[in-house]
């Protein structure tokens, strides 16, 4: 029997040489692109600890920021180094492509970085879209380019209208921790064309990654909280808007270990996502386990972050708005790799909910197919008693 093709919702190919120049400085680029002296920062980090404050600091990394740094996880950070040092985004595609079946599909989501503060990179923007086009192009199965609309750019507009109705693009990425607010005015007349022309809108939504220079914690989250979009979902009912990483591995664990009241302003983003699936309410909103289904849960637990996930599919609200996503090369400064963690997940899940989650969600996502399934009386006393139950 052929099985489904997967879609892997949350994927990257930006190189180094599109990122802001002093992000990371420019001395560790230059060290780090010699096998040599990559090595000797790994043994001082490791030896004296002279370089875990640069790391956490340059790398804040969904899960490992804040953590030891130890020999195995510097070698990680080593190899998300590499990967992103490659010369093209063909060479960082080529690498993912071979840890799944040849019939996968990728969302490939670029970053527009050059207003976070921290110089302009020495490739455009522009650059970087030109060359995902390339790559598309020349992989037109497998590559779905999504545009990054940052509200701060002259003339975004006109350059998501070159790059969606011209050059193959098929969605838009926003990234508010790199300072705005989903609500900006411009990204408002950039969803209402979404909306009629049938464009999916992906945003970053957790507390880790990377945010602006000089904004502190607190502040960079102020601009990603997932309640930022109930009225954007309200204004825009039809836009099918997904929230990355589910709220993120920081808030699962404030949700999991009760650190968190399960209403109100301290709530988890996790739980606010989640109230927001069930409801009902916001028929067109989905969520992404990228990133976080890679990080490991705390070795005295007796489940995995798999299995929590499993738990939360069991409402259909939720199992029909949950898609499959890796935030490859993020994720490179993770133990586990791609291919690992996708088996994992559907010998977790088993095979109905993995290619829910991997294959019909994403198609629905993306405008593909048209969702057939009105909830039914089943559906509502399952989803009414995990409501309870919770």
């Amino acid at each position: 029997m052929e099985l489904p093709v997967i879609y892997n919702c949350h994927i990257h190919t930006f190189t180094s040489s599109h990122l802001p120049i002093r992000f990371p400085p420019m001395w560790l680029k230059h060290l780090m692109r010699i096998k040599f002296a990559r090595g000797i920062l790994i043994y001082l980090a490791t030896r004296f600890g002279l370089l875990l404050k640069l790391f956490e600091f340059i790398l804040p990394a969904q899960g490992l920021s804040g953590s030891l740094l130890t020999i195995e996880t510097l070698k990680r950070y080593e190899r998300f180094f590499v990967t992103g040092m490659q010369k093209s985004q063909a060479e960082i595609f080529k690498n993912i492509s071979s840890q799944y079946p040849e019939t996968t599909r990728f969302i490939v989501l670029p970053m527009d970085m050059e207003f976070m503060g921290a110089g302009r990179p020495f490739t455009s923007y522009r650059e970087q879209l030109e060359e995902l086009a390339v790559l598309r192009k020349a992989n037109p199965d497998a590559i779905i380019p999504f545009f990054a609309a940052d509200p701060r750019r002259p003339g975004l507009f006109e350059m998501f209208t070159e790059f969606i109705e011209h050059r193959g693009f098929r969605g838009v990425k926003i990234y508010p921790n790199l300072g705005y607010f989903p609500d900006d005015p411009a990204l408002m007349e950039l969803y209402a064309v979404c909306q009629k022309k049938n464009i999916p809108v992906l945003a970053h939504c957790s507390p880790g990654g990377i945010s602006q220079r000089g904004l502190t914690k607190e502040a960079a989250k102020a601009f990603a909280h997932p309640s930022n979009y109930k009225p954007i979902l309200k204004e825009f009912p039809r836009l099918n808007f997904c929230l990355a990483h589910f709220g993120g591995v920081e808030e699962w664990e404030r949700s999991l270990s009760g650190q968190s009241p399960r209403s109100g302003e301290g709530a988890s983003w996790l739980t606010i996502i989640l109230e927001m699936l069930r409801s009902g309410e916001y028929p067109n909103l989905y969520t992404d386990v990228s990133y976080t289904l890679f990080c490991e849960a705390p070795t005295y637990r007796p489940f995995s972050y798999a299995d929590y996930l499993k738990v939360m599919m069991s409402d259909p609200n939720v199992c029909r708005h949950v898609l499959f996503g890796s935030d490859y090369y993020m994720v490179e400064q993770e133990k586990l790799n791609e291919k690992e963690v996708s088996i994992a997940l559907r010998s977790h899940l088993g095979e109905s909910l993995y290619f829910q989650m991997a294959h019909h969600n994403p198609k629905n996502f993306l405008y593909e197919t048209t969702p057939a399934y009105p909830e039914s009386e089943v559906d509502r006393r399952i989803s009414n008693a995990w409501h309870t139950a919770l």
